[in-house]
């Protein structure tokens, strides 16, 4: 504890010694003064710079966009893939439906019961109607998405209804 003290007593003696004020060797206002105005300066043409940088960057994206846009180009209203495309799920439908009924022996569907006979018949009405608005509307995707879901819930539910009794064990 006596080392501390001691320690302590040369640190604050040394302090003490020490001058309380520093100057520097030579003047250091002129330097200062050139700082400022070339701070200035250079704040005038960066803020030009800054200015032109955004407006450049948007420029070149609103080019990129046209480009692309007229390049690749929205299809016209009067093309008909979309209907051919509706066709074939429509048709590639019906012969997954096909097929998947001759697997299972081609059972009587009058013969299921009226809980399921209405699912069907309320699946098939939707996919009735999801084809008549696509042919308002033949590129809306939702709907080309919904029409392919609607198959599908029907497939799903014949696979379910016809699959042999073993397979749910």
């Amino acid at each position: 504890m006596n080392v501390n003290k001691n320690t302590e007593q040369r640190l604050q003696e040394a302090i003490a010694q020490l001058p309380k004020e520093i100057t520097p060797e030579r003047d250091l206002w002129s330097g200062i003064d050139k700082a400022i105005n070339q701070k200035v300066t250079t704040t005038n043409n960066h803020s030009k710079r800054k200015t032109f940088m955004p407006v450049a960057w948007a420029a070149s994206v609103v080019a990129a966009v046209l480009l692309t846009w007229v390049t690749i180009g929205p299809e016209p209203l009067t093309s008909m893939p979309s209907v051919n495309l509706v066709a074939a799920m429509q048709q590639d439908f019906e012969q997954q439906k096909q097929s998947m009924l001759v697997s299972f022996g081609t059972p009587d569907i009058r013969q299921l019961p009226v809980a399921m006979q209405a699912e069907l018949v309320k699946l098939s009405s939707a996919q009735k109607t999801i084809s008549k608005a696509l042919a308002d509307d033949p590129n809306n995707s939702d709907l080309l998405n919904l029409l392919r879901w609607t198959q599908q819930q029907e497939l799903d539910l014949l696979t379910q209804l016809y699959s042999p009794q073993w397979q749910k064990i």
